[in-house]
């Protein structure tokens, strides 16, 4: 094969790096600006309030505070430790564990951006869903009762100081100073995982924080921040961005089309179970899969693939098992998969 025939290929890799490159800098930075946004000025007491709720609205009020912190699968892990030490209610924290990894305002917008607003759409319903349907039947079935209790109570992590909701109804009546919520470890969305995040991190970066002095410059402060949050994950983005161009630009397209096509009922199911032991983050994932899709493979196989990787990554079923019995890791194995191939399915009928 002769050079000049890479010549269009390696244009087409350009291409692709350049422009995921341009559109996802400026959505991340936006997304993070605007979280930041809400993390300055939601009070403290009324996220307590919000965690620690029992019922059924305890449940969407989980699984959508999952959906608006940013954190990857094993940065949930202190913040659910913290709900179960503050009595919290077993299902809506499930919802939490569930939803935080799968679906929060980075990755809706990667899917949004590279995917189509019809796949984020119901990439982001079923993710919701399930992550409720799950925790509420998990909760039904007794499985609260595989929660290690000794570790829940002495773990050396140090989790999000969350009180339960009994404990706020019987304190001062005196208002207390609305004091903002900051999700710290999108601050450190570049480490998670690693050993710094799943060590020390799980105390420092999954914090409720005191409210900051006021500061002149606190919109150029929280801009900064977004900014400094992009720089950390900009790795991960150049790796899954680079990835992605090649797979665009010389990956022959009838070959993922044979393996991981529409028309291969394997695909799906496969494609979540590869997901699983592929830790990849989100933020990689995606342009990988977008290159991956627009070769041929199909969306449900890409969603499932994006699914089993983030909802149940190798490092988050280790550390859970420090604090999950085997019936309980078991089932949340089994309902990552689940939402996974239920997903992929789904999308596959909806879009094909």
């Amino acid at each position: 094969m002769e050079i000049s025939s890479y010549i269009p290929m390696l244009r087409e890799s350009g291409l692709f790096f350049v422009s995921a490159m341009v559109e996802l800098s400026v959505l991340f930075v936006g997304i993070s600006f605007l979280v930041g946004v809400l993390n300055e000025f939601l009070p403290q007491e009324k996220v307590k309030r919000w965690l620690s709720g029992r019922g059924g609205r305890g449940y969407f009020i989980g699984s959508l505070l999952g959906g608006l912190t940013p954190f990857c699968s094993c940065s949930t892990i202190p913040m659910m430790v913290g709900l179960l030490r503050a009595q919290a209610g077993f299902g809506p924290t499930m919802a939490f564990l569930f939803t935080s990894p799968l679906v929060n305002p980075v990755i809706i917008g990667l899917f949004f951006t590279l995917l189509g607003v019809e796949v984020t759409i119901i990439y982001a319903f079923i993710a919701v869903f399930l992550s409720i349907g799950i925790s509420f039947m998990l909760h039904k079935l007794g499985f609260a009762r595989f929660i290690d209790q000794q570790m829940i109570k002495g773990s050396g992590i140090s989790p999000a100081p969350v009180q339960p909701l009994s404990s706020l109804s019987s304190a001062s009546s005196a208002k207390p100073i609305p004091q903002p919520v900051h999700m710290a470890g999108l601050q450190t969305v570049g480490q998670c995982c690693s050993a710094s995040a799943t060590g020390s991190a799980a105390g420092s970066n999954v914090s409720i924080a005191p409210f900051p002095q006021y500061r002149p410059n606190r919109w150029k402060r929280i801009l900064d921040d977004a900014v400094g949050q992009f720089k950390k994950l900009l790795p991960f983005v150049v790796l899954g961005v680079g990835i992605g161009s090649i797979i665009h630009g010389f990956l022959p397209a009838d070959l993922v089309t044979k393996i991981a096509g529409a028309d291969n009922p394997l695909a799906v199911p496969v494609s979540a179970l590869v997901g699983i032991p592929l830790y990849l983050r989100v933020s990689t994932m995606v342009p990988i899969a977008a290159s991956l899709m627009a070769k041929g493979m199909s969306m449900g196989a890409v969603v499932a693939l994006i699914i089993g990787g983030a909802g149940a990554s190798l490092p988050e079923v280790a550390m859970l098992k420090g604090f999950f019995k085997t019936p309980l890791l078991l089932a949340f194995l089994g309902s990552v998969m689940f939402m996974a191939v239920s997903a992929g399915f789904l999308i596959n009928i909806v879009h094909g």
